[in-house]
């Protein structure tokens, strides 16, 4: 958005059936109207366009009408056509029953709006799960992917977009802590590396992991380099 932009993002659910912190922001049964308002201010935050909220049952994505969540998803990509669609790999990231639904959603609504039907070969020339686009420029669809950190794991063959975040980082860490109701989430999984008091890195290891943000490519013509500023190519 900084670099001129647009982004619209699709939230599934309100996340009703959520933990909140030891100390509750608001009664369960407003949980979900509570965690809309502050989705909608993230998205003042970091500057996202178009807020659409789906309004499916919290927990039960795996349950609802394909072809209709698919329709639903797939009608914003009609209308805003964009040149990348992030969404959760196959795995949810780590497991999350609706995290893997709408990895599957999204990606059945990008094959059904911009036609990817052809297996693409790997680097190494054997068929992998990655498709190629008809058009050779056309859009791409990427999975987040965790970063690699102490060693103990990698980036894979087709994590082709590591971008650099660093200068936006602060922004990130405002835009997280605005979900009051899952403050102690987003502490547990970033208070080792983030100092929320001085909001700053708490050390050169952990500004390295924060900075860069994992992208896996899942359809669309992979890019000439890979890419450390945008999901775009320059």
């Amino acid at each position: 958005m900084s670099a001129g932009g647009e982004a619209a993002l699709i939230c599934a659910t309100r996340g009703e059936r959520g933990r909140q912190p030891p100390d509750p922001v608001c009664l369960p049964s407003e949980l979900g109207k509570v965690r809309a308002a502050e989705l909608e201010e993230t998205c003042r935050v970091i500057g996202v366009s178009r807020l659409v909220q789906l309004g499916y049952p919290d927990g039960g994505l795996a349950d609802v009408d394909v072809e209709e969540a698919v329709g639903a998803i797939a009608r914003e990509m009609e209308r805003w056509r964009p040149g990348a669609v992030v969404t959760f790999g196959p795995d949810g990231v780590y497991g999350h029953p609706d995290h893997v639904a709408v990895s599957a959603l999204t990606t059945a609504a990008f094959d059904r709006v911009f036609g990817e039907d052809r297996p693409r070969p790997d680097r190494g020339g054997s068929r992998s799960g990655a498709r190629e686009a008809p058009d050779a420029t056309g859009p791409r669809l990427w999975y987040v992917s965790l970063p690699p950190y102490g060693g103990r794991r990698r980036p894979s063959d087709r994590t082709v977009a590591a971008i650099d975040i660093l200068p936006y980082l602060d922004t990130k860490m405002r835009a997280l802590l605005c979900h009051r109701t899952q403050r102690h989430n987003v502490e547990r999984a970033f208070g080792g590396l983030y100092d929320f008091e001085r909001r700053r890195p708490v050390d050169d290891e952990a500004a390295a992991v924060l900075g860069r943000e994992y992208f896996r490519l899942a359809r669309g013509p992979l890019p000439r380099l890979p890419l450390e500023e945008s999901l775009l190519d320059p």
